[in-house]
């Protein structure tokens, strides 16, 4: 059971490899123990005494095992003689655990709803700042309006976050759960809608989540990097994959960025050096 985890790779290999090897060790020393400690124990402490030389705690303990026994000896003669019930009550059970395989959220990290929506907003590269000031508060005014919204927080212009002033950033505080009766992805979906009929810009939105694996914001819950060191190739199959992506039903809001590290010329003729391209195909 141990071996599958620690041959594990990528992000699950590094998050269960301390806990497999933990357990590794613990069942090696346990084993140990079993076959040496446990026995030579067992030889010195557990010997027959005569009543009369029993403590007061050795015969309340021994009195309580017996209690235990007996009542343990009662459950299994009460199941062993209602058959029928006990196979009906297995059979409930055995459901149970199907639906619940089936409705709880499964993943690595499962989508948290811990009241917060993170939007990443895209306009084309050919705008201006004061248009993509009204763009973005044509956002907010729309988001503003939704019942489970409880306020916002809008920026925009290159900084450390926005590498390009096409882009904005804006945060959406939802209402405590027991007034809006609805979790984060619905919001989102709800949002989406009503958002298409703002022209110029499109917002890109995720719930925030307390663990992730990414080290920067994305703009969508799943990100998909390509390398090339041929600029021409790579923009060619750049295309070609967006439009494989954008026709997959289960995929919404796929975008790309392309990323060139920063070298200098004659390092872009260097082996090793590559361009890339990275997606974000979004959940549908």
């Amino acid at each position: 059971m141990l071996i599958p985890l620690l041959l594990m790779g990528d992000i699950v290999g590094r998050l269960f490899r301390e806990f497999a090897i933990t357990l590794a060790v613990t069942i090696l020393i346990s084993a140990a123990v079993s076959l040496t400690l446990t026995p030579m124990m067992s030889a010195r402490l557990l010997r027959h005494k005569p009543r009369s030389k029993q403590g007061p705690f050795y015969r309340w303990s021994e009195h309580m095992f017996e209690d235990l026994i007996e009542r343990y000896s009662r459950t299994l003669r009460w199941v062993l003689r209602h058959e029928v019930t006990t196979l009906l009550v297995a059979g409930v059970t055995l459901v149970l655990a199907i639906y619940l395989y089936v409705v709880i959220p499964k993943g690595l990290f499962p989508t948290q709803d811990v009241g917060i929506i993170q939007g990443i907003s895209q306009a084309p590269e050919s705008i201006s700042f004061r248009a993509m000031s009204q763009k973005q508060q044509e956002l907010a005014k729309v988001i503003l309006q939704d019942p489970a919204v409880a306020s916002l927080s809008s920026f925009i212009g290159v900084d450390g976050t926005n590498v390009t002033l096409n882009s904005g950033r804006i945060q959406i505080n939802l209402k405590p759960f027991a007034e809006r009766h609805v979790d984060a992805t619905t919001v989102i979906d709800r949002l989406h809608s009503k958002l298409d009929g703002v022209d110029g810009i499109h917002l890109y939105m995720q719930p925030v989540q307390d663990l992730t694996v990414d080290d920067r914001a994305s703009r969508n819950q799943f990100q998909y990097t390509l390398e090339d060191s041929d600029q021409a190739e790579l923009d060619t199959w750049t295309a070609k994959m967006v439009d494989e992506l954008k026709k997959q039903p289960e995929l919404r809001d796929v975008a790309y960025r392309s990323t060139t590290p920063r070298a200098g010329r004659e390092s872009r003729h260097r082996p090793g050096y590559s361009l890339s391209h990275e997606y974000y195909p979004g959940p549908d």
